[in-house]
């Protein structure tokens, strides 16, 4: 049993699975109940989608509606793309970041590779509301296809050439 526990695929799947747990013990207790983290988040998304689309020329305009925040294009009778607490990218950051944490590797080259790759991830969902505005607004009917399936495919991509990053360059696993 010692040396099963010491195999490098069982110690990170056991850390990683308890990470997990612990993770969302702390998310839907305390994150969820007493802060308003996501809500701020889908704003910061939003917000930034929104300025990026102004920079390009497009007027959008920013609305909220419970705990979604919303981004339209101005002066259109559509309804826009609506962010919340599923879409905003925050159980990612944690998916992801578990699994640097529980890979093997130093501490040190951890702290700055988990922000790059939340930072990444950020940018990504932030991408993705503008393309599915865009799409939105030109192919309506494509919407929930490309919300479902392209840009789930594009964002889990981004993860997993970070994951595979990290892995190779980074993640030491030692010869027993």
């Amino acid at each position: 049993m010692q040396d099963f526990l010491k195999h490098p695929a069982v110690r990170f799947l056991l850390l990683g699975g308890v990470l997990y747990g612990l993770w969302l013990v702390i998310y839907y207790f305390l994150i969820k109940q007493y802060t308003d983290w996501d809500y701020y988040l889908d704003l910061n998304i939003v917000w930034f989608a929104h300025q990026l689309m102004s920079l390009m020329g497009i007027e959008t305009v920013i609305e909220i509606d419970s705990d979604h925040v919303i981004l339209m294009m101005k002066d259109t009778i559509n309804t826009g793309v609506w962010v919340g607490d599923e879409c905003n990218g925050f159980k990612l950051f944690s998916i992801y970041s578990i699994f640097i944490l529980a890979f093997p590797g130093k501490i040190k080259d951890k702290l700055w590779f988990i922000p790059l790759g939340m930072a990444a991830i950020h940018l990504a969902n932030i991408i993705r509301v503008i393309s599915l505005l865009l799409i939105y607004e030109s192919y309506p009917t494509s919407l929930d296809f490309n919300h479902l399936y392209t840009f789930t495919i594009f964002v889990y991509s981004i993860i997993f050439i970070f994951w595979w990053w990290w892995a190779k360059k980074y993640g030491r696993v030692s010869k027993n």
